[in-house]
């Protein structure tokens, strides 16, 4: 068992928040009170759970919770923005009626009887004893399952559900033991009901699915699209040598491995990435020769048990130097290489991101926050970064990498697997003889078991004999099944036994030829031009101890007839040169998607609370691959240049499409989707043949649309290959949406995220910007009139991932192209409709501090007006009836000369 190791946890993020400001959210809250339908029992309870502030924007979030009788709701969190001393928005999100919709306020069950409920419940075995070691308050704890070092948070919450109730519940957020699973989940506190579980261990190993569409015809003139403006880059301090893929190329297929000197940053990091002392601290036993820092804890985990694995060794040099073999190499040839560019690339990503903001005050990743805010613990918060992640478990786990972010304080964990999605079919079979049919065979290894999984032998120590069919009794299923002892095992003694699928599982048909004698098992499908070729899988350990490949029913066939008239010899073998794997720890790309996942965990809503990408509408795939783009810009790259994802772990040419629907252009023939594409995406995920929303294709045209945005960007201010403090328009870009990050609300749906970016660059520079910000996401279909409909719920909350309507209308052009005011990302929040859902259609219409005349406009989702009021008399609020429409979901516009809001209303 892993030492257990008490949790201090020092809050240092809230110092700067007085007494005064709390007065000023709370006068905001009463005032803007019946604009969010709240009572004045809604509002009189809350607590800051965080605080950040962007450098560029001046402007202080303020990330509050709100509760009843001191007991938080989960996920009722508000941003409160305020810049110069004064709120300048409220992304509003607390609960309504708080007071009526409680069922008690006193737990049933411990925290401790909670959480060995929970661990039932996931079906996880844990043979100790729970216990708490730190209590917070008399809500919140930090308890051990005595088996992991990373501790299981556990806070008393009120759980929203379905049918607008708020339960008393216990939160917790732990790892699961195996590693696989970054659990946050809610257990009812009276009788220890799951009432909500999220994994926030976010996986991308989604197959992926060409899609075809019609070219669209969205015109945008990206000036200078071509990068042709540079400076020189940085210089780094820090001593160490690190052989890999520098971090704006994506792999060994873009770019060479190269030996680069000192490249960490003195700003983000000033002591260097092999010292986790604080500024002033001299202890030897913190500074370290092998792939380990304050950022950063890289090691190989090939056995998938999240122990301590190999960290190569660099010496007092700090030299890593370490060589690559390629694709057709055994992991083990090159581990400490792979370790040493996952450390690599993983703090180049810390000290790059921390330029813009994410730093120490905004949650991000170390174990010592030098002094420089945010939550701190004894444990710390570096990224414990595994490479070559299962691969020799008895079922290697393959073709994935993954990220999980608890929240500040608490370490989140990169695991980058071996992938074979891309490997080439392999010629495991060679036959003989007789030259009719003489020649390599495709066939496929199988998945057995533990030590049942026999490889097949390299080259030159293949096996070669004869075949021979096995025979059985003809009863079902059939003559060749193998799933009965042979008829003919004095035939099948020291020789290659062929056997038809059907009947029995793999390894027992395995198993009997075995014990007739076999060397070694063909296994053939029966069914006819099956393009799917198996990998055999097994139920059990039964002993096997010698290979077994499955080829098609052709090549068997042809097998069979051959026997008919004589001998057909064989060899069995991994020919040489042949495609193993592709190590995602050398994709740079994949890399930094996996780190971009923590940076949006820890930005949106705030550090302490990384449960704020839950929604069907999440846009974390989408950040995470603009992030992985934003590290490979170069000068001479061009905005039109199809840009795939993971084109070396799949095996793809550099110019290959990626594991996405679309490569990634500002072409959109090459990458035509828009806002409407995000409609229908759910797949049945086959862990739990659960439905749920496909966030991989939601979150793409996310990524396209800022994608577009940063070559607009770009074309406007120019390129700087100066990644770090470059003011070029990828600098911009990269400054905007980290501070829209921290601006947007818990759970931000397209048009709030949107909305954000509209509102950084209002804050940082005036709306210098605006104007062609709101082309750029006009022209993917978030324009004015863009609607993301319903985004409550998780990932199965389908219906939710089927009602987005998309818009391509630009605000009217103004003074600096502005339609709206200095604050006015946020005048939409000034405007509600309730009661929504709307009982027997009647509505309410409430425009803060507004007289005048307006447009009401309401149409089914067919697009079909089916209310109309023009040029109506408003004062403040107006009452609208629609009973005489039916049941179900509609779009309302309300517009006028300054005015243009649509919000989809429900009527029930």
């Amino acid at each position: 068992m892993k030492r257990i190791l008490l949790l201090f946890v020092m809050l240092i993020c809230m110092s700067g928040f007085s007494q005064s400001n709390k007065q000023k959210i709370q006068s905001q809250l009463n005032t803007e009170m019946k604009k969010f339908g709240l009572t004045t029992k809604d509002i009189a309870d809350w607590v800051v759970e965080s605080e950040v502030t962007s450098e560029t924007t001046k402007i202080n979030n303020y990330y509050i919770v709100q509760r009843y009788q001191g007991i938080e709701i989960f996920n009722a969190q508000s941003n409160v923005s305020m810049k110069n001393g004064k709120i300048i928005n409220i992304s509003n999100n607390f609960k309504k009626n708080v007071a009526q919709k409680v069922n008690e306020t006193t737990p049933a069950l411990s925290a401790l009887e909670a959480i060995e409920n929970a661990y039932s419940r996931l079906g996880i075995n844990n043979s100790t004893s729970f216990s708490i070691v730190e209590t917070i308050n008399d809500k919140s704890f930090k308890l051990s399952d005595g088996i992991q070092e990373d501790l299981i948070s556990a806070k008393l919450v009120y759980q929203s559900t379905k049918d607008e109730k708020l339960k008393l519940a216990w939160a917790f957020q732990f790892y699961s033991p195996d590693g696989k699973h970054l659990w946050d989940l809610r257990i009812d506190a009276l009788n220890g009901v799951l009432l909500e579980k999220n994994d926030l261990t976010i996986n991308c190993n989604f197959g992926y699915v060409k899609q075809t569409r019609y070219p669209a015809n969205y015109p945008f003139n990206f000036n200078e699209s071509t990068v042709s403006k540079t400076v020189t880059s940085p210089v780094g301090v820090n001593a160490g040598s690190y052989r890999v893929i520098p971090y704006n190329y994506e792999s060994p297929n873009h770019s060479p491995f190269q030996l680069i000197t000192s490249p960490s940053n003195t700003i983000a990091s000033p002591n260097g990435w092999h010292n986790s002392n604080s500024l002033s601290g001299t202890n030897s036993a913190l500074i370290y020769s092998y792939t380990r820092g304050n950022n950063v804890f890289a090691q190989e985990d090939a056995n998938g048990n999240n122990g301590t694995g190999i960290s190569p060794n660099g010496g007092a040099a700090l030299n890593f130097d370490f060589a690559y073999g390629g694709q057709t190499s055994q992991p083990t040839d090159y581990s400490s290489a792979s370790t040493t560019n996952l450390f690599y690339m993983s703090n180049i990503m810390h000290d790059v991101w921390y330029q813009y903001g994410f730093n120490e005050a905004s949650g991000n990743f170390q174990k010592d926050n030098l002094g420089r805010g945010g939550i701190t613990s004894f444990i710390g918060d570096d990224v414990l970064a595994d490479s070559q992640d299962g691969y020799s478990q008895a079922t290697a786990t393959l073709n994935n990498a993954n990220f999980s972010t608890p929240n500040d304080g608490s370490r989140p964990r990169m695991q980058m697997y071996l992938w074979n999605d891309g490997a080439p079919p392999t010629n495991f079979i060679t036959v003989n003889s007789p030259a009719s049919i003489a020649g390599p065979k495709i066939a496929t290894s199988n998945v057995f078991e533990g030590t049942d999984r026999i490889p097949v032998p390299v080259s030159p120590n293949g096996i070669t004999s004869d075949l021979v069919l096995y025979k059985n009794n003809p009863t079902p299923p059939g003559y060749n099944s193998a799933c009965q002892v042979p008829l003919n095992a004095a035939e099948l003694n020291g020789k290659i036994a062929l056997i038809k699928r059907g009947g029995c599982f793999f390894n027992l048909k395995v198993k009997n030829a075995q014990d007739a004698g076999a060397r070694a098992v063909i296994v053939m499908d029966t069914i006819p031009n099956n393009p799917t070729r198996l990998s055999m899988s097994s139920t059990g350990v039964v002993g096997i101890t010698i290979p077994a490949v499955f080829v098609t029913k052709e090549i068997g066939d042809a097998f069979i007839a051959e026997m008919v008239n004589g001998s057909v010899n064989i060899k069995l073998e991994v020919p040489p040169g042949l495609y193993l794997y592709a190590d995602s720890s050398f994709d740079n790309g994949i890399i930094a998607h996996e780190f971009a996942h923590g940076i949006s965990n820890r930005l949106t809503g705030g550090p302490s609370n990384t449960s704020c990408l839950t929604t069907p509408e999440q846009m974390g795939e989408g950040w995470s691959d603009w992030f992985a783009l934003m590290m490979q810009l170069k000068t001479g790259d061009s905005g039109e240049t199809a840009k795939g994802i993971a084109t070396y772990a799949i095996n793809e040419a550099t110019t290959g499409g990626g594991i996405r629907n679309h490569p990634y252009s500002t072409n959109m023939t090459i990458n035509p989707l828009t806002f409407a594409d995000t409609n229908g995406k759910s797949f049945i995920d086959p862990e739990d043949s659960i439905e749920k929303v496909w966030v991989h294709a939601v979150g793409e045209i996310w990524a396209a649309t800022l994608w577009d945005l940063t070559w607009a960007y770009i074309g406007k201010y120019g390129f700087s290959s100066n990644i770090y403090t470059g003011t070029g328009g990828n600098n911009k870009a990269m400054q905007l949406v980290i501070d829209a990050m921290k601006l947007q609300p818990c759970n931000p749906s397209f048009i709030q995220a949107r909305d954000a970016i509209i509102a950084a660059d209002q804050a940082t520079t005036g709306g210098q910007d605006y104007c062609m910000i709101w082309k750029v996401f006009a022209r993917r279909g978030l324009g004015v009139n863009a609607s993301s409909g319903d985004n409550s719920g998780d990932r199965t909350n389908i219906a939710a991932i089927n009602d987005q309507v998309e818009d391509f209308t630009e605000p009217s052009a103004g003074a600096n192209c502005t339609l709206l005011s200095v604050n006015q990302f946020i005048n939409n929040d000034k405007i509600s409709v309730y009661p929504n859902p709307a009982p027997r259609g009647q509505l309410n219409i409430h425009i803060n501090d507004f007289v005048g005349k307006i447009n009401i406009q309401v149409a089914d989702l067919n697009g079909r007006i089916v209310y109309r009021l023009n040029d109506s008399n408003f004062n403040i609020e107006k009452a609208i009836n629609l009973n005489s429409l039916q049941k179900g979901i509609y779009i309302l516009k309300v517009t006028n000369e300054t005015i243009n809001y649509t919000e989809k209303i429900i009527i029930k």
